[in-house]
């Protein structure tokens, strides 16, 4: 796929983090920041006790969503992000204090966020504003737990988009490909005549798979086309995109 143009694309979808938007450091980073903040510079622990304990966390609080979600609109509440917190920090070994130390987590994740440190990628608005003067529909789906409307709007790019999809509920979040479909459905377009463009493998290219669309991975510069897999295109830098459409 890689190889050749796109035929046939009407329509392009994005995935917000890591894609279009850009954080000063990686969410590994943060979190690494954070904890040495609540627990002194001397505190360590592996990147992979982390992401261990990060999974651990996202699972728990799956099952909560599991539980309280009746669709895709369900917004966490800050008792739930707590919840995520405690589970994260258990299972780094913190046991003293346990509650306060969680609600102090939640705290700096909570300032971070209202900074709004999310940075639009270096000439994604020129890209999109390229496609858009192309005539492709443009659209948003993203595994976010808040509408990005204002985002999208503090960047300039929000009039660009036809339709916005959001949510960090199982079962309609990314892999699964509810939210392409209804991005498809809002935008008028056949699925088949979509691309997708995204940052991971498991949640981006395998959604826009099983939606039907074409899958676009945005890669790491310098990261090369993996050998074993064919079915989607690989680009380092949105720019590319007007390439292969």
């Amino acid at each position: 796929m890689a190889s050749k143009k796109l035929e046939g694309i009407k329509a392009i979808i994005f995935d917000l983090g890591d894609t279009l938007y850009t954080l000063p450091y990686s969410v590994e980073e943060y979190h690494m920041k954070f904890l040495r903040n609540i627990f002194g510079d001397d505190f360590t622990i592996s990147s992979r006790d982390l992401n261990q304990a990060h999974d651990a966390a996202e699972i728990a609080l799956s099952k909560i969503i599991d539980d309280n979600a009746t669709g895709p609109a369900y917004s966490l509440s800050t008792e739930e992000w707590v919840y995520f917190d405690c589970v994260l920090l258990e299972n780094l070994g913190i046991k003293d204090d346990i509650e306060k130390a969680s609600k102090q987590y939640q705290k700096l994740w909570d300032e971070l966020l209202k900074s709004q440190p999310n940075v639009l990628r270096a000439g994604a608005k020129e890209v999109l504003e390229e496609l858009a003067s192309r005539g492709y529909k443009l659209g948003v789906a993203t595994n976010w737990a808040e509408d990005p409307h204002d985002l999208l709007t503090s960047s300039g790019i929000r009039h660009l988009f036809q339709s916005l999809q959001w949510t960090l509920v199982k079962g309609y979040s990314k892999p699964s490909p509810y939210m392409l479909i209804m991005n498809a459905h809002e935008m008028g377009i056949n699925p088949y005549n979509c691309a997708f463009v995204g940052n991971k493998i498991n949640l981006d290219v395998e959604a826009a798979r099983r939606a039907g669309m074409a899958p676009i991975l945005l890669a790491k510069s310098g990261a090369s086309t993996p050998i074993n897999d064919t079915d989607y295109l690989v680009i380092t830098d949105l720019k590319d995109l007007l390439e292969y459409l």
